[in-house]
């Protein structure tokens, strides 16, 4: 690597293009608040932890294996320390990092300039905004890229020492991402297309370490799915056929759209040209390019139809570099294009995307796992995204087939241009989505556990809509050490957690000296924090907790505000000889009605009043728990409802 840079006295080019990429990248991060792609970037910042906290096996075992061991390793670093904001610097820098592979592999097929330009390209794709992420995706990033073109190199020499090479990068992607495995069949399909395309078929023999690869690999997959630990349910199953090949379909639209549409068309020319040539080296790019465009593609539009029937753009991401290595080849061999050649290309690629129902797809949901449609999905509200998307592809395409060899070079200028439009457009949507998703979620301060709390703290999580909330509020309180769920309720991803009802009396799993629940809990024992998220979710109370861990009060059926708009319901355990105390708005309600038990407790007329106060005696020879329930109008508002106690 060394001497290739010195060679060519491009090492300072280089330099600058990784320092750009890695400032604009580290800035743009730097603004995002918090975690958003929830709940992935919690999961990975957790593994993270746990692995710097208590070593490999409390990531490789248990709930979570199998979410990838490197990137927790690298990330934990910063976030042990309690810096987020430098993981984000460090990420940048290391997605920049892209760069560098696609830069030394481009020298060996093309000049300089056009390195320089594949590399250019590869650092430009929107893909390097989860660099302000916690995600997998920095990581895999430049390792893909290596990987594949590591495979390339495998394919062209068919040496042993390539394929090991290869295969030995394909197990770190796999070690980052489970999804490399896909990379192994690549491997064997585009070296058998090239034994098919040569005709030489004594080349399949120098390929047997691939064989006994993919051979050990299907062996794996069919028989011992465990490994994959959380991703062994994919390969369990069926997967709807017409769903996956048409989100397949899709997710290859999808790539030929976040990719600038050209690199697609250089790559569909080149790989006729190269199947009638004798550049191994060339052909071995395309093809290697090719298969794993088809496969990866495959690969996620199966997964989307089955776990998330939405475009999964970031799961692409070991596609674009190739593309872009690609289309920097194309040019760089004087922007062929044989008249029986483009013009089909151009058509397919314009087919591919006019036939995409991109109305569906580029939706506000979709955007946090497929930021390269930022741009659409703002210009959008102005124009109708699939025709927006289609006269674009035809003015791309027009350029592509029509514009003369001598100033191919705006070519990619509006690919470079294209790149850097949707990486801003993406930053402008990212983070006041960010700081928004921050305040319901979270709050203010973030930490507000770990302020008050003085030893380790349970969270009790009863089935909230918002179950994102625990692992926010999990990531930033490191006191929250435990999460009680009540069946059959559970907080959704791989967090450790215990399920266990409450008993008849009350009485809860709980250790920890304090608990945080919901307003609509409390307990035996003293609030020490109260904490106010966004409008649609409850507040959180922090509880230092009366030994044994005990429930007060349990209400359900009340809205975060207050209101009722059907029955409601208030459980009190150890309330014999005390009384309900009550504070209630009329609103839409002429008469509220009360039982204890199933039994008339209080009926009032409250229509026509600015508030009413009530109050509901509880016999002293009553049962320990108690069942209050409320009935009023379309609408009752609440101000207080609490139990007093003799």
């Amino acid at each position: 690597m060394a001497r290739a840079l010195r060679r060519t006295g491009l090492t300072l080019r280089l330099f600058a293009i990784v320092a750009v990429s890695t400032l604009a990248y580290g800035l743009a991060g730097a603004r995002v608040p918090g975690l958003w792609i929830m709940p992935d970037e919690a999961i990975y910042a957790d593994r993270a932890l746990r692995l710097w906290h208590d070593g490999a096996l409390s990531v490789i075992r248990g709930q979570g294996a199998g979410y990838g061991l490197l990137y927790p390793a690298f990330a934990g670093g910063p976030l042990i320390l309690g810096s987020l904001a430098s993981l984000k610097l460090v990420q940048a820098f290391v997605m920049s990092l892209a760069a560098v592979p696609v830069f030394l592999y481009g020298r060996r097929l093309m000049s300089p300039a056009y390195s320089l330009l594949a590399a250019t390209l590869t650092v430009a794709s929107p893909l390097l905004l989860y660099s302000g992420f916690v995600m997998t995706e920095v990581l895999f990033y430049p390792l893909a890229a290596l990987t594949l073109l590591t495979i390339t190199r495998a394919v062209e020499t068919g040496r042993i020492g390539d394929q090991a090479v290869a295969l030995a990068l394909v197990a770190a992607a796999a070690a980052t991402r489970a999804q490399a495995v896909v990379f192994v069949p690549v491997l064997a399909t585009a070296a058998l297309l090239d034994c098919l395309v040569t005709h030489d078929r004594r080349r399949l023999r120098l390929f047997w370490p691939t064989w006994l690869t993919l051979l050990a690999a299907a062996f794996v997959v069919t028989l011992a799915p465990g490994v994959f630990g959380s991703y062994a349910g994919t390969l369990n199953g069926g997967y709807p056929i017409a769903a996956s090949l048409r989100l397949t379909f899709e997710h290859l639209a999808y790539l030929v759209l976040s990719t600038a549409v050209l690199p697609f068309a250089a790559l569909g020319v080149m790989l006729v040209d190269a199947l009638r040539g004798r550049d191994r080296a060339t052909r071995a790019l395309l093809l290697v390019t090719a298969t794993a465009t088809v496969a990866v593609c495959g690969q996620v539009g199966f997964f989307a139809a089955r776990f998330a029937p939405h475009l999964l753009g970031r799961d692409l991401a070991s596609l674009p570099p190739l593309l872009f290595l690609t289309f920097a080849l194309w040019l760089a061999r004087g922007a062929p294009r044989r008249r029986w050649v483009a013009p089909p290309v151009c058509l397919a690629v314009l087919a591919l995307l006019a036939l995409t129902p991109w109305n569906k797809l580029v939706v506000t949901a979709a955007l946090p796992d497929s930021l390269d449609a930022s741009l659409i999905y703002r210009l959008s509200a102005h124009f109708d995204a699939a025709t927006l998307v289609t006269l674009a592809g035809v003015a791309l395409l027009a350029c592509f087939a029509v514009v003369p060899r001598q100033v191919a070079f705006v070519l990619p200028g509006l690919a470079l241009a294209l790149l850097v439009a949707t990486s801003v457009s993406a930053s402008m949507l990212i983070i006041p989505r960010a700081r928004a998703d921050q305040l319901a979620l979270l709050g203010s301060p973030r930490n507000w556990v770990d302020r008050a709390a003085r030893s380790n703290v349970t969270y009790l999580y009863d089935g909230e809509p918002e179950w994102n909330s625990v692992w926010q509020q999990r990531f930033w309180n490191q006191r929250i050490a435990h999460v009680l769920t009540f069946p059959p309720t559970r907080v959704p991803g791989p967090m450790p957690q215990q399920a266990r009802a409450p008993t008849p009396g009350g009485f809860v799993a709980i250790r920890d000296r304090y608990v945080v629940a919901t307003d609509r809990y409390t307990f035996f024992g003293t609030p020490v924090a109260h904490h106010s998220r966004g409008v649609d979710l409850e507040a959180l109370t922090l509880w230092r907790l009366r030994a044994p861990a005990r429930l007060s009060t349990v209400t359900t059926g009340f809205l975060p505000n207050g209101d009722l708009t059907g029955p409601g319901t208030i459980t009190v355990y150890a309330c014999a000889g005390g009384s309900l105390e009550l504070t209630l708005l009329p609103k839409a309600t002429d008469i509220v009605r009360i039982t204890l038990d199933g039994k008339p407790a209080l009926q009032r007329r409250i229509a026509g009043l600015q508030s009413w106060h009530g109050t509901i005696p509880v016999p002293a020879l009553h049962s320990s728990t108690c069942l209050f329930t409320i009935r009023g109008g379309p609408l009752l508002g609440s101000t207080v409802l609490g139990f007093e106690r003799s």
